[in-house]
């Protein structure tokens, strides 16, 4: 039972405090998770023990809490993502999308990107390893594809959010990166974290979306010249057909000075050899130094 007496919190107080967006926070007070009132104004005014008791029952960091003015003054964590191991994280967040819990795995993808992980963590470290062991679940037989299927569009809806918050507009002189999944590829999670990962650092990313002929990527690299262009392979239906337009295509993007990184699982040993590139990548962390030695103006 709250008091007169009770502490309130703004929203952007209790979403520093927890880790997590302020949109989080107004979902769960608005589908009644946690307590709040509402000013005249329509603002949310979160009381204090509503916090503590909601971040105990979630498994939420609870920090010796304080108010002063307008800050939040929580005592100081651990540097570690929501002070939780990295596959507790991978578990909890293949828990929810196996059980197609879109908000719970939102939530948590959400909590990740505040705690601040970048966009090579969130990559690397956790939606990939995730996205495979739910892919191995239905090979194996243990998920339906229907599960598989949604799993993938609650990440890509959760990423695309992400990209969304990081602007689209680099301002004048931002360094544009194009790229694509060639034809056959029909996954969109790896161009989705590799635009998240160069927005980051600062280039205005070109997704030009999955199933794309080389003879098409051509044409967009000729009509906007990119100084960088990613390729995420995941799956090749003929190895020699791809071969046989690679080259065309990469002759192209050389004659135009646009830097080519590959990636993808599909790109086995045998086929890399056969291949010319700037530079090849098996994780997010191999494209973003490849982004900052070609434009070394953009964060760290």
């Amino acid at each position: 039972m709250s008091t007169q007496s009770e502490t309130l919190w703004k929203t952007h107080q209790v979403a520093t405090a927890l880790g997590v967006g302020v949109s989080t926070i107004k979902r769960w007070v608005d589908s009644g998770l946690i307590e709040a009132r509402k000013t005249v104004g329509g603002h949310r005014l979160i009381e204090l023990s509503s916090v503590l008791r909601f971040a105990r029952e979630r498994g939420l960091p609870v920090p010796e809490l304080k108010c002063q003015d307008d800050q939040t003054q929580p005592t100081s964590q651990p540097k570690t993502i929501l002070g939780r191991d990295d596959e507790i994280l991978r578990d909890q967040l293949l828990t929810a999308l196996k059980r197609g819990r879109s908000t719970e795995a939102r939530d948590l993808i959400e909590q990740v990107r505040a705690a601040g992980a970048d966009a090579v963590f969130l990559g690397d470290q956790l939606l990939h390893p995730v996205m495979y062991r739910i892919g191995k679940e239905w090979q194996l037989g243990s998920l339906d594809i229907y599960q598989e299927h949604r799993a993938s569009l609650i990440v890509e809806s959760a990423l695309q959010e992400l990209i969304q918050g990081e602007g689209r507009g680099k301002g004048q002189g931002a360094p544009l990166a194009l790229g694509s999944a060639p034809e056959g590829n029909h996954s969109t999670l790896g161009g989705l974290l590799c635009e998240l990962t160069l927005a980051e650092l600062g280039w205005e990313a070109m997704n030009l979306g999955t199933n794309l002929p080389l003879a098409s990527l051509s044409n967009a690299v000729r009509a906007h010249r990119p100084r960088l262009i990613w390729l995420s392979i995941c799956h090749l239906a003929d190895e020699q057909r791809f071969l046989a337009e690679y080259g065309p295509f990469f002759k192209t993007a050389a004659a135009l000075g646009s830097a080519v990184i590959l990636g993808g699982r599909a790109l086995r040993p045998e086929l890399r050899a056969q291949l010319v590139a700037a530079s090849f990548g098996d994780r997010l962390a191999h494209l973003a130094e490849f982004a900052r030695r070609i434009d070394p103006r953009g964060p760290r």
